[in-house]
């Protein structure tokens, strides 16, 4: 500070009084006070963490709530996307969410692959009573579009209706796609994990061939 003062000075006498000195002292302050209350970069080092981010910046949809994404480190390959039945409301995803982790950990277990191998995320980002979900999802593609490059999967296992990726699976290549019901479900219609276990047999076939 005190070189910048000397400076003030010396320019205050060269330049015959054309700038105060007081207000050349003052911008100088000005200047460093103001570089002190600059926030650091944020430093994102995971996938989950960019994304999360991104996720809270957005402000397309009438909601504040939002979807936490699970992540994992993806070292499996395999990454899923959680879409629950459009039909069911935050309050009931709440309470079935222990029993959907439970599952999804069981399900991923029968096929060898710990869960926290895999990147799990949503379909749609946010939950909102006053937007409908192709609303909702047509604000989310390009995230998850993004989502994907970043993840980089070699396998994705969508869980519940996935007609609305069919553009992102059009675009996509080098990755294997493969549909099963949501948990919530197949815990409401046990029927369905017979077809579903079938489906992760599949998925086991080619994590074994990899």
């Amino acid at each position: 500070m005190y070189h910048l003062l000397k400076e003030a000075i010396v320019t205050h006498i060269q330049y015959g009084r054309r700038t105060p000195l007081v207000l050349a002292y003052t911008d100088e302050i000005s200047y460093f006070s103001n570089r002190k209350n600059v926030a650091a970069p944020v430093e994102l080092n995971t996938f989950q963490e960019k994304v999360q981010h991104a996720v809270a910046q957005c402000n397309k949809c009438k909601t504040t709530e939002k979807n936490i994404i699970h992540g994992g480190d993806a070292s499996s390959g395999i990454m899923i996307i959680l879409n629950p039945p459009s039909m069911l409301s935050s309050v009931e995803k709440k309470v079935l969410k222990p029993d959907v982790d439970t599952m999804l950990d069981k399900m991923m277990k029968a096929i060898g692959v710990h869960v926290k191998a895999c990147y799990v995320t949503h379909m749609i980002k946010c939950e909102s009573q006053r937007e409908l979900p192709g609303t909702m999802f047509s604000h989310c593609q390009n995230l998850l579009a993004k989502e994907i490059e970043l993840v980089k999967p070699q396998i994705i296992i969508v869980m519940g209706e996935m007609r609305p990726l069919q553009k992102i699976v059009k675009n996509s290549s080098g990755i294997q796609w493969f549909n099963i019901e949501h948990p919530i479900t197949l815990l409401k219609n046990p029927e369905l994990k017979k077809p579903a276990w079938n489906t992760l047999k599949l998925v086991k076939t080619v994590l074994d061939g990899k």
